[in-house]
C-alpha cells in the first residue's frame, strides 16, 4: 500500500487530515507512527474544528518540518530555508483546491456543530474534498522530501 492510500484509509478509519499526512510519514522520520498520530490531533478540521488551515497541509507541515527544520533555535540558515518550503507547499496545496482554509474547502460548514457535520457527510466532503487533499499533500510531501533525499529514490542512490 502506497503512502497516499494508507492516509485516506487512515482517515476514512477515522483520524483527521493532519493525522492521516503527518502519520504516514513518521517512521521514515524516525518518530513512532503512534505519536505522530498524537502530536497532529489538535490540527484536525482546520485546527481544533475552527475551520483554519486544513490539516492535510498542517499535517504535511509537519513532516517537512519534522525532516528538514532545525534542531536548535541557532540554526537559522535551515528555519528560513523550512520557510520557504513550507510557502511553497502551501502554494501548490491552495492552487489543487483553490485554497488552504478549512472552511472555504468545505463549503462553509462549522465542523463545531453536528449541523455542519452532517451537512459535510451529506454533500460527500469527506471524499470529494478532504481526501483529495491528504493525497495531494501526501505526494507533495514525498515530492519535496525526495528532492532533499530523504526518502529512498534513484536519484539519490546514484549520487
Amino acid at each position: 500500500m502506497t503512502r497516499t492510500e494508507r492516509a485516506v484509509a487512515l482517515h476514512k478509519a477515522g483520524s483527521a487530515c493532519s493525522q492521516a499526512v503527518f502519520a504516514v510519514f513518521a517512521e521514515d522520520l524516525g518518530l513512532p507512527e503512534s505519536v505522530a498520530h498524537r502530536i497532529a490531533g489538535g490540527f484536525g478540521g482546520g485546527m481544533g474544528r475552527q475551520g483554519l488551515t486544513c490539516g492535510a497541509v498542517t499535517g504535511g507541515i509537519m513532516a517537512l518540518s519534522l525532516a528538514l527544520g532545525g534542531s536548535a533555535s541557532v540554526d537559522q540558515d535551515r528555519k528560513l530555508e523550512l520557510y520557504g518550503i513550507t510557502r511553497t507547499f502551501m502554494e501548490h496545496m491552495a492552487d489543487f483546491k483553490g485554497s488552504t482554509a478549512c472552511r472555504n474547502l468545505l463549503e462553509g460548514v462549522d465542523l463545531w456543530t453536528q449541523e455542519g457535520r452532517d451537512a459535510m457527510a451529506a454533500r460527500g466532503l469527506a471524499d470529494s474534498v478532504c481526501n483529495p487533499m491528504i493525497e495531494r499533500a501526501v505526494r507533495e510531501v514525498e515530492r519535496i522530501l525526495a528532492q532533499h533525499c530523504l526518502l529512498n529514490t534513484d536519484h539519490c542512490s546514484e549520487s
